[in-house]
């Protein structure tokens, strides 16, 4: 597959290329490592917005400047700024933070499969993903709705609530590891 993409970069240099970090103007171009400012900021703006401490006019001003500020990025127009997502225009508000904490619980769930299946990078590796889908199914997907939160969903999947720390630790080990930062 690699000789008829025309690839000759070693497994390294890919996996390197496809995980570079680096600012973002665009919230759906960022990396993994800097997407959850992209979250954060949007969510300060949304509740300084509800709570009326901030006009909607100032909203491509205050932008710009936390852009800035978490990014050092700076905003050459309002397209590539505070109009670049439809969630506001559609009056999705409040919908940016599930992108965040559902990768918060992706790395949450991914911990505790591995306490189950230490050999689970051998199984993807080898293209065995019906032990995954197996433990998924069985400890998320068979709860459907009923759980009326997601802490109660984690509870019940793993016997604890949303928690950061996994979450952050893939983010330090994957990063560390990529950038030989040890």
């Amino acid at each position: 597959m690699r000789t008829g993409l025309g690839l000759t970069a070693s497994d390294e240099e890919l996996y390197g290329a496809t995980n570079a970090v680096s600012q973002s103007l665009i919230r759906v171009e960022a990396d993994e490592l800097t997407y959850p400012m992209h979250v954060v900021m949007r969510f300060e703006l949304e509740r300084a917005l509800l709570r009326g401490e901030m006009k909607v006019e100032e909203l491509p001003a205050r932008w710009n400047a936390r852009m800035k500020e978490l990014l050092a990025v700076d905003v050459p127009d309002d397209r590539r700024g505070c109009l670049q997502d439809v969630h506001w225009s559609g009056l999705a508000i409040g919908y940016f933070p599930t992108y965040l904490l559902g990768a918060i619980m992706a790395a949450q769930l991914e911990h505790h499969m591995r306490l189950q299946m230490p050999d689970l990078d051998a199984k993807i590796e080898a293209g065995d993903f019906a032990p995954i889908r197996h433990w998924l199914n069985e400890k998320v997907h068979a709860q459907g709705s009923v759980p009326k939160s997601m802490d109660e969903l984690l509870v019940r999947a793993v016997g604890e609530p949303l928690k950061t720390e996994y979450f952050l630790k893939y983010l330090k080990d994957k990063y560390t590891d990529l950038y030989h930062l040890d």
